[in-house]
C-alpha cells in the first residue's frame, strides 16, 4: 500500500504515547530529514484550505468519498477564516488552473493588495483563530477519507480513472496526471486521493 506517515511534534508525540502507546511505542517526536541524491517526489503537508475546496469541486469523486458533508463544513471553516488570512486572495491559491477565467484572475491578482487582519489582532493571535477554525474541518476531511470502505473507494478510483482517460491529454490537469501515475503503481489505493489535498513536491 502507499504509506501515509504523519510526524507529530515533540508535545503531541509525548500526548499520543501516553493516550495510544500500542501506536505510540515513546514519546519522542522523530524528525527526519530527506536528501534527494537523485529525482525524489513526495507529497507533503497540507495544501492551503482554498486549493483543497479548488479541487474537491473539480473531483467529485473525492467528495463522493469524503461526503458533501465534510466538504460543506471546510467550505464553512475557510470563510470563517477568511477575514484572518493575511495572503492574497483565493484566486492565486489555487493549483488546478482549470480554466482560462482561473488563470485570468490569477494574473488580475498579482497587482491586487493582500489581506490585512482585522484591528488589534496580531498575526500570532490570527494564525491560533484560523488553525482553531480550520484544523478540525481539515482532520474531517482527511479522517473521512482514510476511513472510507475500501468498495466505495475502489469504485471511485475506477470512475476517477475512467474520467482522466476519457479527457484530451492536452486538458487534464497536471493534479490528475499525477493521480494517474500514483494508480498505475498503487491500483486502488486510498492514498491516490491524497494527491488533492496534499503539496506534491519534487526534489
Amino acid at each position: 500500500a502507499l504509506s501515509i506517515q504523519a510526524h507529530p511534534n515533540k508535545t503531541l508525540a509525548a500526548k499520543l504515547h501516553r493516550e495510544k502507546p500500542q501506536h505510540y511505542k515513546d514519546d519522542n517526536h522523530k524528525p527526519e530529514m530527506t536528501i534527494a541524491v537523485t529525482p525524489f517526489e513526495a507529497l507533503c503537508s497540507f495544501q492551503k484550505i482554498n486549493s483543497v475546496l479548488e479541487n474537491c469541486r473539480a473531483c467529485p469523486e473525492l467528495v463522493a468519498v469524503v461526503g458533501r458533508e465534510a466538504v460543506a463544513g471546510l467550505s464553512a471553516a475557510a470563510e470563517k477564516a477568511a477575514p484572518l488570512t493575511p495572503a492574497w486572495p483565493s484566486a492565486r491559491w489555487g493549483r488546478r488552473g482549470a480554466t482560462a477565467r482561473a488563470g485570468a484572475e490569477r494574473n488580475s491578482a498579482k497587482h491586487a493588495a493582500p489581506h490585512s487582519l482585522p484591528d488589534g489582532v496580531s498575526a500570532a493571535e490570527a494564525a491560533a483563530r484560523r488553525e482553531a477554525v480550520v484544523v478540525p474541518a481539515l482532520k474531517r476531511v482527511f479522517t473521512r477519507l482514510m476511513t472510507a470502505e475500501q468498495a466505495l473507494v475502489k469504485s471511485q478510483l475506477d470512475a476517477l480513472m475512467t474520467r482522466i482517460e476519457s479527457t484530451s491529454p492536452m486538458l487534464r490537469l497536471p493534479v490528475d496526471e499525477l493521480a494517474a501515475r500514483i494508480h498505475a503503481q498503487y491500483p486502488h489505493d486510498v492514498g491516490v486521493f491524497c494527491v488533492y489535498l496534499l503539496n506534491h513536491l519534487v526534489l
